[in-house]
């Protein structure tokens, strides 16, 4: 779908006037986000505010949310309710109307629950972002650590930062390889030697695209050793980024010369905006939405703001299986009816 450059560009120059947005925190940008499918929640942030508007309002042009509106009416209503009654709200409103008239043109893309119920879309923004940004301008081998009790977290995090990097434009979605299951480092089956020979498989591929590479380390002095040879094979200058990263369990000392990322603090606040996206496509009252993100939270036991890792996973693993599996939503609700029934 198109719209003219001149109202593309007079929607973002009002946008970035309206009064959270021009404060330049990203809290102030997320204001323009509500009622917006989850696709938006993780490309908001990349430190230049004007960016990140003209960006958002490129991804709303071809999305629809699961009322049925266009995303980008959306983002101008959102926006009024601040600055309604101002020159800048009489120019939204006016733009408003123009893209009401261009509507009429436009074939509705509709989100799909299966689209928005994705794992990797789960809160790991703070993480990824890190490693977005801490890329180096010229392609290299670059490793991050981040605490992990086992490597199912590793997968959602080369997931979510493959789609982060693409919209920030570091790389193209089809500039990176596909990211594979994490590698366990174990002296029985999987040896530091081993991992270190598998280093030429990568080779051969970082002449065509960027490669992220997962690999799980419970020892420390293992970790370490890997690293180094890893640093050291790929110590000149790529052509495509190497992203090394290395799942290690709480206690275990990170090697020298990798950068630490924060550990991800998941809440019951991120589960019920994670479930409020899914129920919207659903077009799900309010009240159905607030019972299927308690189902998940209940069996997710720990402190309402920091829940485990683990069980918090499995949880979103379950509940993404049933909507693949129950496409119809009438279905969909009998299945987590059932789920209630047995506990979870």
């Amino acid at each position: 779908m198109n719209i003219s450059e001149k109202l593309r560009f007079a929607l973002v120059e009002n946008l970035l006037c309206v009064p959270s947005v021009a404060g330049g925190s990203r809290a102030g940008r997320d204001v323009l986000l509500s009622g917006m499918p989850n696709v938006f929640l993780y490309r908001n942030e990349s430190g230049n505010v004007s960016a990140d508007i003209a960006l958002l309002v490129t991804q709303s042009v071809d999305v629809f949310g699961g009322d049925g509106k266009w995303c980008l009416l959306q983002l101008i209503d959102n926006a009024l309710l601040q600055v309604r009654g101002t020159e800048v709200g009489t120019k939204l409103l006016r733009i408003q109307e123009q893209l009401l008239e261009e509507q009429k043109g436009l074939r509705r893309i509709q989100v799909h629950p299966t689209e928005v119920a994705q794992v990797h879309l789960f809160d790991l923004r703070k993480p990824v972002g890190i490693c977005i940004w801490s890329l180096p301008d010229i392609p290299k081998a670059t490793g991050f650590v981040i605490t992990t009790p086992t490597r199912r977290l590793l997968r959602y995090f080369c997931d979510s930062l493959k789609e982060r990097g693409a919209s920030e434009g570091i790389w193209g979605r089809d500039e990176v390889a596909p990211p594979g299951p994490a590698m366990v480092i174990h002296p029985q089956h999987t040896s530091v030697a081993f991992a270190a020979a598998k280093s030429d498989n990568y080779r051969r591929m970082l002449t065509k695209k960027h490669v992220l590479w997962p690999i799980f380390v419970d020892n420390t002095a293992d970790a370490t050793a890997l690293w180094q040879q890893l640093a050291g094979a790929f110590e000149n200058t790529l052509e495509h980024h190497l992203v090394i990263t290395f799942g290690m369990p709480a206690g275990t000392d990170p090697p020298p010369g990798m950068t630490i990322l924060p550990v991800p603090i998941f809440t019951s606040q991120d589960i019920s905006n994670w479930v409020s996206a899914i129920g919207k496509t659903l077009t799900w009252p309010e009240k159905e939405i607030a019972w299927w993100a308690k189902l998940i939270l209940v069996n997710c036991i720990g402190n309402d703001e920091d829940l485990p890792i683990e069980m918090v996973y499995e949880q979103l693993e379950r509940h993404c299986g049933l909507i693949t599996q129950y496409r119809n939503p009438d279905d969909l609700m009998n299945a987590l009816k059932d789920l209630e029934l047995i506990g979870g």
